[in-house]
């Protein structure tokens, strides 16, 4: 493989990220109105069964990912990310002829089974970037991530509102059956099977994640995780009450989006300084920072104020999902790059699906707007344990080819 060979597969993967995360964002906006009208529910029996849908697919993805990164060093990272794209536009397919809630939600989870194609290419660009440049490639991987998530709920309103529910998800297995294609004829692994393989995966699974460099990343993804979506059930609920137009459901879409694109450009603007500041240093004072900006959101007196403030903290957090996937990669060896982002998948699951739960229970006992403050509290706090738990020698790896 030619020696900027790994630039050109790096950009066919992010393209590809692009287009599947695109394609995964367009049916969120309308998954609960679907679902309302599948099974004919109130909005509260929606919301009830969005839930299960959402939740089982997590615990789902939870559970499968180390399994699959145990396959992935086995077998290849190119064709985990290829299950994962092409598994998810059959299962979308799917989603057009589930004939009841329970069957979609089935359908769902079997998404969450199956899918999973952020942490197959961050494992596949971790093994074929060189080890001093992966910090940039995991910012332009981050940044065509969270651009696909955040285009993609903006075009997928639209087009349900315009073709209807199905042909959406229609769309959406389309793009990801291009996204696997792109990924399939164009991007090339020079995968070597590790000799001798390990007697017992689970065995390495369990040794890996207890490790003295690996457990520390996931308790900070986790957390980390947990931080954002404390919010998720907040912010609507926020803007509602300052709200004085009565569209608290468009300014939070707005919010998000906003955030969204803020922290796709961070994540290429701040992966090109890994070459001047360690990366331990960056996700350390992304986090301090990042907690930082979820404070004058307290303060939000209309609905642009708070639109532009929570937009604003992602001027960081393109920063610290670099740097993060960066260290998992740094922190452990080529032959164990699956294996150690999909723990790291599942730390990610961990605190995305435990965020909602907590912020939910403490609205009701400290008040809408200090969930803010609790959510930048989570975020100094995991500051200050990097600081303490990740040494510097984390990012040693960044200094070999």
């Amino acid at each position: 493989m030619e020696s900027d060979s790994w630039k050109r597969n790096l950009f066919l993967i992010a393209i590809s990220e692009f287009i599947a995360l695109l394609g995964f964002s367009l049916f969120n906006p309308f998954m609960p109105l679907y679902m309302q009208q599948l099974g004919n529910f109130s909005s509260r029996e929606a919301a009830f069964w969005s839930g299960i849908a959402v939740g089982g697919s997590g615990l789902a993805m939870f559970l499968s990912s180390p399994i699959w990164g145990i396959i992935a060093d086995r077998w290849g990272r190119k064709p985990m990310l290829l299950r994962a794209q092409f598994g998810g536009a059959v299962v979308v397919s799917l989603f057009i002829i589930a004939p009841n809630i329970y069957l979609f939600v089935f359908f769902r989870t079997l998404q969450g089974l199956f899918t999973g194609t952020v942490t197959a290419a961050a494992a596949l660009v971790a093994t074929i970037t060189p080890r001093s440049r992966l910090p940039y490639s995991m910012g332009i991987l981050m940044g065509a991530v969270f651009g696909g998530m955040t285009l993609g709920p903006l075009v997928g309103g639209f087009l349900a509102d315009t073709l209807g529910f199905q042909l959406t998800f229609l769309i959406t297995s389309l793009l990801l059956l291009v996204g696997g294609s792109i990924v399939l004829v164009l991007v090339k692994e020079n995968f070597k099977k590790p000799d001798p393989l390990p007697a017992s995966p689970l065995k390495s699974m369990l040794k890996l994640a207890a490790s003295r460099d690996v457990f520390p990343l996931l308790l900070v993804i986790a957390s980390l995780n947990i931080g954002p979506q404390i919010i998720s059930p907040i912010l609507p609920l926020v803007i509602g009450e300052i709200s004085r137009t009565g569209t608290a459901a468009s300014a939070s879409g707005m919010a998000m989006a906003l955030l969204g694109i803020v922290t796709a450009l961070s994540s290429v603007v701040i992966g090109r300084f890994t070459r001047r500041v360690s990366v331990r240093r960056i996700l350390i004072i992304c986090c301090i920072g990042t907690g930082l900006l979820y404070i004058p959101p307290i303060f939000a007196r209309n609905e642009v104020q708070i639109i532009l403030l929570i937009g604003l903290t992602g001027l960081l957090n393109g920063g610290i999902m670099t740097a993060s996937n960066s260290l998992v990669g740094l922190a452990v060896p080529i032959s164990q790059q699956g294996l150690a982002y999909g723990l790291s998948q599942s730390a990610n699951s961990f605190g995305s699906g435990l965020g909602p739960f907590v912020g939910g229970g403490l609205a009701p006992v400290i008040g809408l707007r200090p969930v803010f403050g609790v959510t930048a509290g989570i975020f100094v706090l995991v500051g200050t344990l990097a600081m303490k738990l990740i040494p510097e020698s984390a990012t040693a790896g960044g200094k070999r080819e």
